[in-house]
């Protein structure tokens, strides 16, 4: 991971401010809009079996999941419900370097996955949606009037990028750095316009 996109996704979670969302937070709660009870996301989401997790929770690593496969768009989505990409292992390793985000992160996962109206435009957790559900509480996030949403909506992704493409396995599909250069790509090429030819 290079320091320049790390200190990036730094940044983008710092920005999320912990005590707004205690507070969004606690009125749902107050006003009995989280529910009480939840069960398990589904198990295609969840981390591999026997994995000790130190920053985040196995909730927590499913909705990150789950939001990941939407950023990052189809050809992402497709590796990461094959596991061949695993957003949450990579997000794991980030909150190793800057653990003072985890709490952030986590309240963040949270109020995405139990929010609920007036908070979010949904009624179940966002990893028992259907995709096009999800992107959709995702361009709530995203298009928001309220900057709290916005910021949790950059910070996740942020975070869901960096830990996809800093993965190596997204090498296969976006190929880079690639494997052979393709005919006439040489730095000739690169350097002339087409009328030069």
């Amino acid at each position: 991971m290079s320091d320049a996109r790390h200190a990036q996704a730094v940044a983008a979670l710092s920005a999320l401010d912990r005590r707004a969302f205690l507070r969004l937070a606690g009125l749902a709660a107050a006003s009995g809009l989280l529910p009480a009870g939840c069960g398990s996301a589904p198990a295609p989401l969840l981390p591999p079996p026997g994995l000790e997790l130190r920053f985040m929770t196995p909730r927590t690593w499913a909705v990150f999941t789950a939001a990941s496969a939407r950023i990052v768009g189809p050809a992402g989505a497709e590796r990461i419900a094959a596991r061949r990409l695993q957003p949450g292992a990579r997000a794991e390793a980030f909150l190793a370097s800057a653990p003072s985000l985890a709490g952030t992160l986590r309240q963040a996962l949270l109020v995405l996955e139990f929010g609920i109206p007036p908070l979010l435009a949904k009624l179940r957790p966002f990893t028992a949606l259907a995709p096009a559900a999800q992107d959709a509480i995702l361009r709530e996030l995203m298009n928001s009037r309220l900057a709290t949403k916005r910021l949790l909506f950059g910070g996740v992704r942020s975070l869901a990028l960096l830990a996809c493409y800093g993965d190596p396995a997204s090498r296969e599909w976006i190929d880079y750095p690639p494997e052979r250069p393709r005919a006439g790509a040489d730095i000739q090429a690169a350097h002339s316009y087409a009328s030069d030819s």
